[in-house]
Parts: structure tokens; sequence; C-alpha cells
């Protein structure tokens, strides 16, 4: 135990080293897929706190994605202020958020299926919603200015951006693992297995449920910043969209929901499958997009039936 232990740690380190590496070997196609991947990691291992260890499903952690985004770029466009200051506001903004979202839907109960198609619902209500608000512009969205400019987030190169992702997934691993090993973490799996037998054994359901919502809410708005930096555009429809959500469920899922590595390990493979068929050389755009899709559902389909925790508990398995 001890040997794999130590074996385990060095390839840990092996892989950190790679990653630092990285962006003075690899291309700008592959940096730029790198940082695609990484982001996807990042979102999984953000909607993993709510859904992996509390055991709500949430279908719309979009909108947090997208109050996050707005808010920093609104602050940077209309007030000057830095996105490096003003993505905490949209953290703080959409922590808020889900916390009240959390406390009327447990107000009345709330659970399971229905939980989940509450949180889908105020996705479309949030969409709407930004669609018909003139001040953020509308459906036609808020396009930022290329320049290079640390200050103000924004990089002619893709390096920085690199480092900042793989900065943003150490911290939400370490997150999560201070999480797993936390009284916090151990009543969110209580809630997560039996909700009722931990009401029992005297663990507030309600209120444990409210903090991992609105953990989970304020983590995924700092994505949303980093989107509108890196792409330099953000609109209803990229950011209050299923996509994001989609993206999220399926590293968590795939990768091992309710574990610190699952969300990373499944990001990243279903980011090499999409990276892999966008560079297949038959079939139009169109085509590789529904192939992909439907690639991604049938892996996950099998991963429900057949692993249903997900790959790294299938190898930590092998490992023993």
């Amino acid at each position: 135990m001890k040997i794999s232990a130590r074996f385990g740690w060095v390839g840990l380190a092996a892989l950190g080293v790679l990653a630092l590496l990285l962006p003075s070997v690899a291309s700008k196609h592959i940096l730029t897929a790198a940082i695609v991947a990484l982001q996807m990691s990042y979102l999984a291992q953000c909607w993993n706190i709510a859904a992996g260890y509390a055991g709500q499903f949430s279908l719309g952690h979009s909108v947090f994605l997208g109050i996050g985004g707005y808010t920093s770029t609104m602050l940077f466009v209309s007030l000057g202020l830095t996105p490096w200051l003003g993505m905490f506001a949209g953290a703080l903004l959409a922590g808020l958020v889900g916390v009240l979202l959390a406390l009327i839907v447990y107000r009345y109960n709330i659970r399971g299926v229905f939980f989940a198609v509450v949180t889908l619902g105020s996705m479309e209500v949030a969409r709407g919603l930004a669609e018909n608000w003139d001040f953020i512009k509308g459906p036609v969205g808020i396009v930022l200015t290329l320049q290079d400019a640390p200050g103000e987030f924004l990089f002619l190169s893709r390096v920085p951006f690199y480092y900042v992702s793989l900065a943003m997934v150490v911290l939400a691993a370490l997150g999560t693992r201070w999480i797993e090993a936390s009284r916090l973490g151990q009543y969110l799996l209580a809630i997560r297995e039996d909700e009722e037998a931990a009401e029992a054994s005297g663990i507030d359901t309600h209120r444990y449920k409210v903090v991992a919502i609105g953990l989970s809410a304020f983590a995924i708005a700092f994505a949303g910043t980093f989107y509108a930096q890196f792409y330099l555009y953000i609109s209803p429809g990229n950011l209050f969209s299923f996509e994001p959500q989609l993206n999220m469920m399926l590293g968590a899922m795939v990768g091992g929901a309710g574990t610190a590595g699952g969300p990373i390990l499944g990001a990243v493979l279903f980011s090499a499958i999409g990276e892999a068929l966008r560079n297949l050389p038959f079939g139009e755009p169109r085509q590789i997009a529904i192939l992909s899709k439907m690639i991604y559902a049938v892996l996950l389909i099998l991963i429900v039936m057949y692993l249903p925790g997900g790959l790294i508990r299938l190898f930590k398995r092998s490992a023993r």
C-alpha cells in the first residue's frame, strides 16, 4: 500500500511538471485545446460540489456562469474596474443568488428530479431576462477589444490564460480535498446517501445543502469571467445555455462524481475525444458536432449503466 501510494505521488509530481512545461513545447492549437480542457475540468469540479458530494443534481448551473461573466464584464466596460477584481464581485453575486435560490427551493421541500427541473427552469428564466435587458446589450452580447493589457486580464498570448486555467484547476482540487476531509464533506456525503437518515442523526440538511449550492455557484462564477476575457465576447446564448451545463455533468459523472480527481479525469477525456473528432479528415463541422454529441451520449449511458462510480473508481479498484 505504501509503495502504491509512493508511485501515486511520483506520478502526480510528474504530471505537474509536464503541465508546467507544456506551453514551452506545445503549438498554439494544442495550447488552446489544453485551456479548453482545463476550463471544462474546473467547471466539472465546481458542479461536483453540489451534485457529487451533496447529491443535489442541478441542471441550471449555467446561471452562475453567466452571472460571473456578465458582472465582471459590465463592471469593466461601464466603470473600468479590472476583471481581476470584478471576478470576485461576480462570484459573490453568483453565490448570493445560489443561496437565495436554494433557500426558496428547499423551503418547499423540493428534491430529486423536481429540484433538477426547477434549476433548469431558472436557467431559462435567466436567459430570457438577459436577452431582454438592454443594459447588458440583450441578445447582441458584449464584445471586448483584443489587446495586451495584463492588468485588465487581457493577453495577446495564450500562455497566461493557460497558467490561469491551471491555477484554477489546482485551487479547485485543493478546495475539494479540503471539503472531503472536513466535517462539511462528511455531512454532505451523508445527505447524498440518505437524506432522511442524515436528518434523523441531527444534521441540518437544509442548511448544508444551501451551503453546497452557494459554494458551487461562487466557484463557477470565476469561469464566467475567464470565458469573457478569453473569448472576448459574451451573450445570453453562450453563457446562459445548456452546453456548459452538459460539459460540467459529463466531466464529473464519467470521471467520478463525488471524488476530487474524477471530474478532472472525465473532463480531460471528453476534451481529448472532442479534439480528435474535430481533426477528422472527413465530414463537415456540423456532422462532426452531431457525431461528437452521439459519442458523448453513448459513453455517458455506458458509464451510468456499468460503472456508476466513474472511471477513477475503476482505476483505484485496479490499483488495489
